[in-house]
């Protein structure tokens, strides 16, 4: 395997938890929700689905709580800032706060310290034999095509449904959605539910496809870089899988340096950041079709 097969390796690797939690958040801020308790629901995947996978209960059931896990946390995010009207940046910041303090602590007092089993890798034959290509885009694990079908199915939905439009039409506008017989209040929750639940799968993907471990804190600011992505890619489909490529494909690059250079890795650490900052001053002059709840 060559350099730049390698990286792509790495960079499709990286790319899928990022990509499975966008999808979501793209979900929810379609439908008004500014979710920053996105990392909470991550962290709640990971921890759930490296649970269930050190306990050999199989690769299915770990998906499933990952999703379960994680759609429970965004419950939580629906009552408070839904239904009791809360600040919703204040109960997500609360829910990113205390759920990976909590997994943290359930960790360590559990004592595991076990990596998840190895993740069986799907090939589809004569694609995955194309040079350089080939093995980065037809010979990944399982997370990797859940992704590539649950992007498909966000496009479908804002595309091709009537469900998407009323996601959108409560994100503009949820009083005038509200008098043409949707409830916006329902609809915020199913998004966020949803949202948790591919973020809960991307949490999985990190734990057990990415780093195939658990470590405290192994979302590691991944939540807000999904919240960025979402917004770079102007609350779009393409710009959510564009955005989180170019994240991951940094973070491959920034291992690949680090393994043959001095700079110190804290630096390399930063240039995911120092993108999404830049980027983010930039898509400032552009013309925003944000759905108006959020900046309300």
């Amino acid at each position: 395997m060559d350099v730049t097969e390698a990286v792509l390796n790495s960079a499709i690797r990286l790319m899928v938890p990022l990509l499975l939690a966008a999808l979501g958040e793209l979900i929810a801020q379609r439908a008004g929700v500014m979710n920053i308790g996105l990392e909470g629901m991550m962290t709640a995947g990971a921890f759930m689905a490296y649970v269930a996978a050190t306990l050999a209960w199989g690769l299915p059931v770990a998906v499933v709580v990952a999703a379960f896990a994680g759609a429970l946390i965004a419950l939580m995010m629906a009552v408070g800032a839904v239904w009791l009207r809360g600040n919703a940046i204040l109960v997500g910041f609360a829910l990113f706060v205390l759920v990976p303090g909590l997994a943290n602590f359930l960790y360590v007092q559990s004592g595991w310290l076990d990596a998840t089993p190895s993740l069986k890798t799907i090939t589809i034959p004569v694609l995955s034999d194309i040079p350089v290509i080939g093995s980065p885009l037809f010979a990944q694990n399982l997370f990797y095509y859940l992704a590539i079908l649950a992007a498909i199915g966000a496009w479908f939905l804002f595309a091709r449904t009537r469900t998407g439009i009323v996601v959108t039409a409560v994100g503009h506008d949820p009083g005038a959605a509200q008098r043409r017989g949707s409830d916006s209040r329902r609809v915020q929750t199913y998004a966020l539910i949803a949202c948790g639940l591919l973020a809960g799968l991307g949490g999985a993907a990190l734990s057990l496809g990415a780093t195939g471990a658990y470590a405290p804190n192994i979302v590691g600011g991944r939540g807000l870089i999904v919240i960025a992505i979402v917004i770079l890619g102007r609350w779009t489909v393409s710009g959510a899988v564009a955005g989180a490529l170019l994240i991951a494909l940094l973070d491959a690059l920034k291992l690949r340096i680090a393994q043959g250079s001095d700079i110190p890795v804290q630096l390399l650490g930063a240039l995911p950041w120092v993108v999404v900052i830049l980027m983010l001053v930039v898509s400032a002059r552009m013309r925003s079709n944000a759905p108006r709840t959020l900046t309300q």
